[in-house]
């Protein structure tokens, strides 16, 4: 059997705690391997429900949401072992799915993310991003979970 040894891991991140903690034991694990580590956030499209009459200029508001987090993406790769080192990655889309997208099409070796720990009805309506993560990446998952 062949030792698993990723070089290219991908950490999808929502600036929540949970996934500092994902990010932080994703750059242990590159500090052994000597892997490079690409943090991920995707950023979902703003939707309002307001009458027509309403004017919003869309293009400005996606604008400050990419400003607010390419500021707070710098700041989690900022500390520790990471400064300098991690590459970053902002996108549009739905999450799942562009994560999926993006570990495809950069060849990753492993996903590191959190997931959230969703029970009852808030995962039946809302699903669960690791979930679909893992059920579609093209490569291992390793997905934490908070401490309860």
């Amino acid at each position: 059997m062949k030792k698993f040894a990723p070089t290219k891991i991908l950490v999808p991140v929502d600036f929540s705690d949970f996934s500092k903690e994902a990010l932080e034991a994703a750059a242990g694990i590159a500090e052994v391997r000597g892997a490079e580590i690409t943090v991920l956030h995707v950023m979902v499209e703003p939707q309002a429900s307001v009458p027509y009459e309403v004017y919003i200029d869309w293009q400005k508001v996606k604008g400050e949401i990419k400003v607010d987090a390419e500021k707070m993406l710098a700041q989690m790769v900022a500390p520790g072992v990471l400064a300098g080192k991690a590459g970053k990655r902002l996108e549009w889309g739905e999450p799942a799915s562009t994560i999926v997208r993006v570990a495809k099409e950069g060849s990753f070796d492993l996903i590191v993310m959190a997931t959230h720990g969703r029970t009852g009805l808030t995962r039946l309506f809302l699903g669960s991003v690791a979930e679909q993560v893992i059920r579609h990446a093209p490569c291992p998952v390793l997905s934490f979970r908070p401490k309860q």
